[in-house]
């Protein structure tokens, strides 16, 4: 782990910097503090210690477009380790099953990135979330795809009717087997929306 001259921030806002790459103060300057906001992890107390510290150092946050308020992406870079390492410390009946859907939906397209949120795997394209796991359920695989675009990809595998996710289960192998058409069906069409947005 690199040096760093954060201030006391807490844990995930530091492990956010740590993860997207930024490991001194001056490398902050550079962002707006809504860019910085999108972190995963960075909240608005560690964003006000970030500013002070950057204020006492005679810097600032680059000035965004006033108003500018980013949504929360997930981070461009994959975290692949990160991922590998949470699913051999994870304890779960179906691993193995876990370990089958991961490799679908990251076999759909090479700019899927992955990373750990909300204590398990879940995937970005570009920056912009597409699908996690849920991982609660102990007898059935479920993933959860949170983009406000996911309502207009039109699958038998999304189940819901929410304004920006969609639901989809596996219960073994065999019904991965089955479903994996679908999955990449529904992965692409995503994409293909984030795309043209």
């Amino acid at each position: 782990m690199a040096i760093s001259n954060f201030p006391k921030i807490g844990s995930p806002a530091t492990r956010a910097l740590e993860a997207a790459g930024y490991t001194n103060l001056k490398q902050l300057s550079k962002l707006t503090e809504a860019e910085l906001a999108q972190l995963h992890g960075m909240g608005p107390k560690a964003l006000r210690i970030l500013s002070e510290a950057l204020k006492a150092e005679g810097l600032s946050f680059k000035q965004g477009k006033v108003g500018e308020n980013l949504k929360k992406k997930g981070s461009p870079v994959s975290r692949t380790d990160k991922v590998d390492e949470f699913l051999r410390e994870l304890r779960h009946p179906l691993t193995a099953e876990i370990e089958a859907v991961r490799s679908i939906i990251k076999g759909v397209n090479k700019d899927i990135a992955e990373e750990v949120k909300w204590k398990a795997p879940s995937f970005n394209y570009k920056g912009e979330y597409l699908v996690t796991f849920n991982l609660w359920e102990m007898e059935r695989i479920f993933l959860v795809f949170h983009n406000p675009l996911i309502p207009q990809v039109k699958s038998k595998i999304l189940e819901g009717d929410y304004k920006d996710r969609r639901k989809t289960y596996f219960t073994d192998m065999q019904d991965i087997k089955a479903k994996k058409p679908l999955l990449e069906k529904a992965l692409k069409d995503l994409i293909k929306l984030i795309d043209l947005g």
